[in-house]
């Protein structure tokens, strides 16, 4: 676009500069601009506050503050998305002072302001400490400017007074919501909650619990895991199970740390058979994604004393396998040995196929011979995941050397009806096949009656 003959409008570089941002690139975007500078292409108020955007998320405060001086010195009028923009620039650096004497400034020289102006200062000043004046200003919000506060500016500073303890201040807050046209909404809720569950007020929590589904502000999957974290804490088993039960009838998936409560829980009690059946079903409900965080859990449940078995370390063998780690797989299948823990076909059958799915036959062939070697036999699962996938020109070789192996430990009728025409129809199809049969039986690597009996 700056090297074309034809002459865009400062829209057109706007829209790309925007989409540039949108897509984290700011310093393609700064380029364009110097760019676009050195070949005297117009700018407008909105490419510049795309560029003092674009310096404020990249940690550039100077440049974004000498680029407000340029453009008002060019005639520019800023406005309410240049101030803002700035605010946001010195609450990320920390300059709060200075953000809240801009925000003065704006005020005394009658710039426009609006709700994103207040809730970016209210959003500095609790992430500073300042909570007493973040209330404050959102007063001045109402009483001064006409703003009316939205559940991200009370969310914010509810946040902060529930992480510093002050669950007082925190409830005034809410009651004060109540009474104004914005009501509190499910997120607000949870911090109180989880607030009062940390300091062991569960009848407070339990109240507002309570509070929430007759206002018809329904809890969601935080709000469940506080409670449920909070009655397995008391030994509430009783009322921790029926919460789970609700999520589960209100179609909310719990997550790991709904589980991880109530599994630590039941570790913690010497419950173990009931820690190993709730972590069997939540690696089941498909939470093997958060791979990393069900090994911990899983090692947590270890080092307590409670010993998972062989469906447990199938399930999670199975989820690393999906996500393709297989030494982590594999590390788990020797810890199932050195554990005494005997591995089954599903253990083996997994790791085969999830070896043969990114075709690595060598790593598969491995594990099919420790599962022979462990007198393990082979299923129909077995041969689909394996046999079936050496079938080519390239594999065949070792796919017959294989089929002789498992002669003396394999049901045979099971091969034929696994394989059929998709394999020993290609033995038959040309003379290399063919060939290469004859070769091995008067090697003495077939048995020819065995072939005999295939064809």
């Amino acid at each position: 676009m700056v090297q074309s003959r034809r002459r865009y409008s400062v829209i057109d570089f706007n829209k790309v500069m925007g989409v540039l941002l949108k897509m984290n690139r700011p310093d393609v975007v700064i380029s364009l601009y110097h760019k676009m500078e050195m070949r005297r292409i117009p700018f407008d108020i909105y490419s510049f506050n795309i560029l003092i955007k674009c310096f404020c998320s990249c940690s550039k405060l100077s440049f974004a503050l000498s680029t407000f001086g340029k453009l008002t010195k060019l005639g520019f009028q800023p406005n309410v998305v240049t101030f803002n923009t700035l605010l946001h620039g010195l609450c990320l650096e920390d300059r709060i002072s200075e953000a809240l004497a801009l925000l003065n400034q704006m005020v005394e020289t009658e710039y426009a302001t609006n709700v994103i102006t207040f809730n970016t200062m209210v959003n500095g000043l609790c992430r500073d400490g300042r909570v007493l004046q973040a209330v404050a200003l959102a007063d001045r919000m109402v009483i001064e400017h006409g703003h009316q506060p939205t559940e991200v500016t009370y969310g914010t500073i509810v946040n902060v007074m529930c992480k510093k303890g002050d669950t007082v201040s925190a409830l005034n807050l809410l009651r004060k919501m109540e009474k104004s046209p914005i009501k509190p909404d499910a997120a607000i809720y949870n911090a109180i909650i989880d607030r009062l569950c940390k300091d062991g007020r569960l009848v407070d929590a339990q109240n507002l619990f309570s509070e929430m589904r007759e206002k018809r502000i329904y809890p969601n999957i935080v709000t469940y895991s506080c409670m449920i974290d909070a009655f397995c804490n008391c030994g509430k088993w009783i009322d921790a199970e029926q919460l789970l039960r609700e999520m589960i009838e209100r179609k909310i998936d719990p997550n790991v740390v709904t589980f991880s409560a109530l599994i630590n829980a039941f570790v913690k009690e010497e419950k173990f058979s009931e820690a190993e059946d709730l972590y069997e079903e939540m690696l089941h409900r498909g939470i093997q994604n958060r791979l990393d965080e069900a090994k911990q859990m899983f090692d947590s449940m270890t080092s307590k004393g409670c010993s998972p078995n062989v469906v447990t370390y199938n399930t999670l063998i199975n989820g690393y396998c999906k996500a393709k780690k297989f030494d982590d797989g594999l590390e788990l299948y020797c810890e199932m040995y050195r554990r005494g823990i005997a591995a089954t076909a599903i253990t083996f059958n997994t790791l085969i196929h999830g070896f043969c799915h990114v075709g690595d036959y060598n790593g598969a062939v491995d594990i099919f011979q420790e599962m022979i070697a462990s007198g393990v036999a082979p299923d129909t699962t077995t041969f689909h995941g394996m046999l079936a996938r050496l079938c080519s020109k390239k594999n065949l070789r070792e796919a017959l050397a294989m089929l002789e192996d498992l002669r003396k430990s394999v049901n045979v009728n099971i091969l034929i009806e696994v394989l059929g025409c998709s394999f020993f129809g290609r033995i038959q199809e040309n003379a290399y096949t063919k060939k290469m049969v004859d070769d091995m039986i008067f090697a003495g690597r077939l048995d020819k009656s065995f072939v005999d009996m295939l064809f």
